[in-house]
């Protein structure tokens, strides 16, 4: 076990201190991040999980989280994370991994759910590593945002301005905290700063086994926690979601049509960090005209998922396909979800089944730019499917 302390960047002043584990000094798993990449690949990160929470109910780990802020993450997927949270005095932060949550983001949108239930803070790690890591911010709501070092050494594979003004967007909604990785150097500590971290953690503040010159600094309050995060639907659908606020008009397919594809237009012009779905009731309905638009859409943007019964769940290009359930109201609906930083939007449209000409069918439609709104229909979208 050892300590590593957490610190304002502005002027290195203690904020908190993170409980990490490592191997023997002098071997290949002699610091926390290298026996943390071996857990990784080795699929042990829930034993690593485990270690962790053993320490941290140890009598030292318990004697610095009387003095400071002690934070233990577990992973989303250790059973750990779903566990009710104790009342023991440190916090335990449940991280969801960006690249993870793109690759099945139905499954890790339940697991994100499942641990807010449990009383568990969330932060979202990996951002700077993945091009798309900035999608999920609307999405996920994370209590605290972890910054990787590959963003602050000038590695990042993805557009380092388009990241910083995505997580100043959304720090100013939620007010979360931006921790920062890789803090090695002062050259470091002033990148993280100019993409919005307020904390930083690294080699520039090194770990210690003995936490008594910590327990001995003043320490700065970090930000209450948890940060606001939008009402989790429930079983509802994005169009009775929207009803609610947002008075329905009638509308033709033909126009409809037109509308959506305004929608699409708009997330590709926002870029990588832009979210779409869309809900097309039958696979009849998602021609082969339209799955191209959306093929082009998910090469452009960070997650497309389309949804109607009778498609397969696979992946398309980069575009997600799932079924829906005959028997679910939401078969009634035609939707498109946009969402990221700087923008949101929907449109959905209810289903009249007045069976004229397929481009006269009438819907009754809502249309909204509300982020909560928007965000909660994103949340319904999402939450109906498992992998």
């Amino acid at each position: 076990m050892q300590f590593a302390p957490v610190r304002r960047l502005e002027d290195g002043a203690l904020a908190g201190a993170e409980l990490q584990v490592r191997g023997p000094s002098g071997t290949a798993l002699g610091t926390a991040s290298a026996l943390r990449h071996a857990a990784q690949l080795m699929g042990q990160r829930a034993d690593l999980d485990e270690y962790k929470h053993r320490h941290a109910r140890t009598p030292l780990a318990r004697t610095v989280a009387d003095h400071l802020p002690l934070l233990v993450t577990i992973d989303s997927e250790s059973p750990l994370a779903a566990e009710p949270a104790t009342e023991g005095l440190e916090r335990t932060i449940v991280t969801v991994d960006a690249t993870d949550v793109l690759r099945n983001p139905h499954s890790a949108l339940a697991r994100v759910v499942s641990a807010r239930a449990s009383g568990r803070l969330v932060a979202l790690d990996g951002v700077g590593v993945d091009v798309q890591a900035a999608t999920l911010l609307s999405l996920i709501e994370p209590d605290i945002v972890v910054t990787a070092a590959e963003l602050h050494s000038g590695s990042a594979r993805t557009d380092i301005g388009a990241t910083a003004h995505a997580l100043s967007a959304y720090v100013e909604r939620s007010h979360a905290v931006i921790v920062a990785e890789g803090i090695d150097d002062d050259a470091a500590r002033l990148a993280a700063q100019t993409v919005g971290a307020t904390y930083g953690i690294g080699r520039l503040y090194p770990a210690v086994d003995d936490p008594a010159g910590l327990l001995a600094e003043d320490v700065v309050p970090m930000p209450h926690a948890p940060v606001w995060s939008t009402p989790i639907p429930g079983d509802t659908t994005p169009y009775a979601i929207a009803s609610e606020h947002a008075t329905p008009r009638r509308g033709t397919k033909r126009v409809l049509v037109q509308m959506s594809k305004s929608l699409e237009k708009q997330a590709v012009a926002a870029g990588s960090a832009m979210l779409a779905l869309g809900t097309f009731q039958h696979a009849t309905h998602f021609t082969d005209r339209t799955a191209q638009r959306w093929r082009h859409l998910a090469d452009t943007i960070g997650f497309a998922g389309v949804y109607g019964v009778g498609l397969t769940q696979m992946l398309d290009g980069n575009t997600q396909h799932a079924p829906l359930d005959p028997a679910d109201d939401m078969v009634n609906e035609w939707t498109v979800v946009v969402l990221g930083p700087h923008h949101a939007a929907l449109l959905s449209a209810r289903d009249r089944h007045d069976n004229g000409p397929d481009l006269e069918r009438t819907f009754d439609f809502v249309q909204t730019y509300d982020r909560t709104t928007v965000t909660q229909a994103a949340h319904a979208i999402m939450h109906r499917f498992t992998p």
